[in-house]
């Protein structure tokens, strides 16, 4: 029986033969996909092969041209944008302010699906301001801020959201959240998912380009190419050195570091 079927009655996101079509060029062919709550599932794949556009129509940021997808049994468009935000949050590749904020109002609009008290938002908002080390920015003019910090900002946006809903079944999306930021930084956000994942049992779905990073913290792994997807299980068994190369055409190998008393994943060209 088709996998997505058999989860019928269980708390997921289900995506059922999603396609996807640019002037008659397929972008997506065919999606099947399932999305947990408390796993982390990460999407890779070289540039182009669909992995924003699964992304952005999974949640209603494009329409969707052929397929459906189904949040606890409901398709996703039976929900109103309130009811959506209390239930997942969305952090995309790019995000546009016309107006001058400070990066902590950023941060606050996350709240706006939200009746809460000033002193229980306040709280929240320091949690994760103190969380993601991010005392430094938070009265700065966000426009003023560079790449890497306006992604800081923003992430802390979308956890603000997720951290603040009491529904029992949350989900969040993460198209490249590394994007512009030092290698510090990069392990920060990816160990403070992790650690939400596991705490608020968070179904966390991630566009990530490193795979090493894919193999360190993913529970499952899909791997797209030219709009569909190749593989798709849990880590290990999806990234191996076969399946690395015929989608990313680079040699793999995985060694044990014993200073870091952990398996790691390399590449080459």
């Amino acid at each position: 029986m088709d996998k997505v079927l058999q989860t019928k009655g269980r708390k997921v996101y289900k995506i059922k033969n999603l396609n996807f079509s640019i002037q008659k060029r397929e972008i997506l062919k065919n999606i099947d996909l399932i999305i947990k709550p408390n796993s982390f599932l990460s999407i890779v794949g070289p540039n182009g092969c669909g992995k924003s556009t699964l992304i952005k129509s999974i949640n209603r940021n494009l329409d969707i041209q052929k397929g459906e997808v189904y949040l606890n049994d409901i398709s996703i468009d039976r929900y109103s944008d309130r009811e959506l935000a209390l239930k997942r949050s969305v952090l995309n590749q790019s995000f546009f302010f016309p107006y001058s904020f400070k990066a902590i109002e950023i941060v606050e609009m996350g709240l706006y699906a939200y009746t809460l008290s000033s002193k229980k938002k306040k709280e929240i908002i320091n949690y994760i301001v103190n969380k993601l080390n991010l005392e430094p920015l938070k009265n700065k003019d966000y426009q003023g801020l560079s790449g890497g910090e306006k992604q800081k900002i923003q992430f802390a946006r979308v956890i603000v959201q997720l951290y603040a809903s009491k529904e029992k079944e949350k989900f969040l999306f993460l198209d490249e959240p590394t994007l512009n930021l030092d290698i510090y930084y990069q392990y920060k956000i990816l160990d403070l998912t992790k650690e939400l994942q596991k705490d608020l049992e968070i179904g966390v779905c991630a566009i990530l380009h490193d795979i090493n990073q894919a193999y360190l913290y993913s529970d499952e792994i899909v791997m797209m190419k030219s709009g569909e997807i190749k593989y798709f299980g849990e880590t290990k068994d999806i990234l191996t050195y076969e399946n690395i190369f015929d989608v990313f055409a680079v040699e793999s190998e995985f060694v044990y570091s014993k200073k870091l008393k952990k398996e790691i994943l390399i590449t080459i060209s």
